[in-house]
């Protein structure tokens, strides 16, 4: 015998499809909202670790940033220094040359001539003082001439004094003496300092300093 279901199994097909669809689309939501916010808490991490970093970067830049202004500072008080020795090491290399001017100044002056004056522009000496003869000037003309260290001497003006009675003035040795200038006479006269061949003492310095410099 056939059996006939009666039941309304379209409706109970129906409504457990739809049950079915509810139950895909919330799993589908909420795979959809995990999904979601997985990928919000990734990028939220990425931010965060830009922002660090940015953080750490500015930081680096700062510090170097002082660094480099330390840097700057150190070599200009380096180039500072090096300005210094520069000139340090030209006096020190000027003052040998004074000492041996003044020294053929000294041997180059006759007796009963007294300088009052020694002024240096550049390689030029303007020398005055008082001689009690022209011939004493003369003389101090050719010596001067003769001298290694001087060249091109020439006499400014000869003029007699006869205003003062006595004055103080130095002697070749720096010795100040009373001299009696009614007859004496004043002169100026301008001489060129000459640039001698170095004594073999100086050529043995100027080696010496030349193989300090190369190996530098």
């Amino acid at each position: 015998m056939a059996k006939i279901n009666l039941l309304p199994w379209r409706q109970e097909l129906n409504k457990q499809r739809q049950q079915e669809f509810v139950a895909i689309s919330a799993a589908v939501a909420l795979t959809a909202a995990a999904i979601v916010l997985l990928f919000h808490v990734l990028m939220s991490t990425q931010l965060s670790d830009q922002e660090e970093r940015k953080a750490y970067i500015q930081s680096e830049i700062a510090t170097l940033d002082s660094q480099i202004k330390q840097i700057d500072e150190l070599q200009s008080r380096k180039e500072d220094l090096l300005e210094r020795m520069k000139v340090i090491q030209d006096l020190q290399g000027r003052r040998p040359v004074i000492v041996r001017v003044f020294d053929e100044l000294a041997h180059a002056v006759p007796d009963k001539i007294y300088l009052t004056s020694f002024i240096r522009v550049g390689d030029t000496f303007t020398i005055e003082g008082m001689a009690e003869s022209n011939t004493q000037v003369s003389t101090f003309l050719r010596n001067l001439n003769a001298s290694t260290w001087f060249k091109n001497p020439v006499l400014a003006n000869v003029t007699a004094d006869e205003k003062e009675s006595k004055k103080d003035v130095k002697d070749a040795k720096k010795n100040t003496i009373a001299v009696d200038v009614k007859k004496m006479n004043r002169f100026a006269l301008k001489v060129d300092l000459e640039s001698p061949e170095p004594t073999p003492e100086e050529e043995k310095v100027g080696v010496t300093k030349t193989n300090k410099e190369a190996a530098k």
